[in-house]
């Protein structure tokens, strides 16, 4: 798809009865839409211009969308911070898979790339083939350009491929589902429409490129694709990935509303069910003076420094003043505080029937150990509890709502995938052709 800068004169469609609202929506006019940054946050150049989305986007797919989406986020983009670099590597490389391809620089068909030959694999090779439509290589890897270009300068060639595999077999799955949405977006409409849709998403992604060229200090269109191709990627691959991103979400949001009518039955049923989710130990909040036998020369020194610290307490001073001044314990520069502690997760039943046993505000009788002394102090107390269900009603709702959805969309998904044609270049292998499949659920 061209990334030519498109006029702004895009046939006004948000009133046409004749196209789908999933369309419609898509040709609101300026006033009523805005586009801005991306929200995937990524770093660098191709942080601000991979995957581009728009305000509007996300405030109509926010009302159906839940926290786990059934289409997960693009793949991040490069950075132009170097120090990025090894993490990257780090994550290409920890995941194992099996696959080859070709280096012949021409677009190799899947049938045509082989499982058992060890060459890398070409940017141009086609990995998998959703509904006739492909998926190259370079869709997959060009995110990653900079550090895949640093291992295959510094790795032998077998580990090199082997990064490729590790990389196809995480991220080919994603990139399926999304082509296999936005496909079914596109059938949906009828030839004209989808032109029109072309128009307005070329726009969407045209005024991105003029904010992006103010927040990557470019002069022109010209330079800021000079600076992505040294990252790797280009103007064209960004507009390509944010349309089928856009038609992929865009379909799911038409395709999977919900309609329930949630009453109060429902929420205590839910409410019940999830009770434990819902309940609260005992905790506290408490300071501590620890004295050790072996940082004073044994238990008479110790007893002499611990009493020099009642001494100070009985004085006034406080309890953090004194911790700080004379106890040893991991927590001591800290005014001797731990965070809030459970009871019964101390091992030192003592210290623990202490805790839970005295007033707010209360301290401790000194408690000897066979290496230590010790005082502590409760800072604050919560007894345990159960959050009351009137309080937890909205949240309820909005959590049914919420799994409702998501359930919705794998089975929109589940029901494209049955009638789908999908083809990889891990079909030879049973387990890894099941795994390229297996995409569209968000969670056990």
């Amino acid at each position: 798809m061209s990334t030519k800068l498109v006029s702004r004169e895009t046939p006004d469609m948000s009133t046409d009865p004749k196209i789908p609202h999933a369309a419609r929506f898509l040709t609101r006019p300026a006033a009523r839409r805005k586009w801005s940054g991306t929200t995937w946050g990524m770093l660098g150049i191709t942080s601000l211009v991979a995957c581009l989305g728009c305000q509007s986007f996300k405030e109509h797919f926010n009302r159906v969308r839940p926290n786990n989406p059934v289409v997960g986020p693009a793949p991040p983009r490069l950075t132009l911070d170097d120090s990025q670099s090894d993490k990257a590597v780090s994550e290409i490389q920890q995941t194992a898979a099996l696959s080859d391809g070709s280096s012949t620089g021409e677009i190799v068909r899947i049938s045509q790339v082989s499982a058992i030959t060890p060459d890398p694999i070409d940017d141009s090779a086609v990995v998998a083939v959703v509904n006739s439509n492909q998926i190259l290589a370079s869709d997959i890897f060009a995110p990653y350009s900079k550090q895949m270009q640093m291992m295959k300068e510094k790795m032998p060639e077998e580990q090199y491929v082997q990064a490729q595999r590790e990389l196809l077999k995480r991220d080919l799955p994603s990139q399926i589902e999304r082509t296999l949405l936005s496909h079914a977006m596109r059938t949906s409409l009828k030839q004209e429409q989808a032109e029109k849709l072309d128009g307005v998403l070329d726009q969407a992604f045209e005024e991105h490129v003029l904010s992006l060229l103010e927040k990557t200090e470019s002069a022109s269109s010209v330079e800021l694709n000079e600076k992505l191709e040294k990252e790797g990627t280009s103007l064209a691959m960004l507009r390509k990935t944010f349309g089928k991103h856009q038609l992929a979400m865009q379909y799911l949001s038409t395709q999977s509303e919900v309609k329930a009518e949630i009453g109060r039955v429902e929420l205590l049923e839910y409410y019940n069910n999830h009770l434990a989710d819902y309940s609260f130990p005992s905790k506290v909040k408490w300071q501590e003076i620890r004295v050790s036998f072996n940082k004073h020369g044994g238990r008479n020194e110790a007893l002499k420094v611990l009493n020099e610290a009642v001494q100070d307490l009985q004085a006034g001073k406080t309890f953090g003043e004194v911790a700080k001044k004379y106890s040893d314990g991991p927590t001591a520069s800290l005014s001797g505080e731990w965070d809030w502690t459970t009871k019964g997760s101390l091992s030192d039943t003592e210290i623990d029937e202490q805790l839970f046993t005295m007033p707010v505000g209360g301290i401790s009788k000194i408690m000897e150990a066979s290496d230590r002394f010790r005082v502590v102090k409760v800072v604050a107390r919560e007894d345990a509890h159960i959050t009351p269900f009137e309080d937890l009603q909205l949240e309820i709702r909005k959590q049914i709502l919420t799994e409702l959805q998501k359930n919705k969309k794998q089975e929109v998904v589940a029901k494209l995938k049955k009638t789908a044609t999908i083809e990889t270049i891990f079909d030879n292998d049973p387990e890894l052709a099941e795994a390229m499949r297996d995409f569209g659920k968000t969670g056990p």
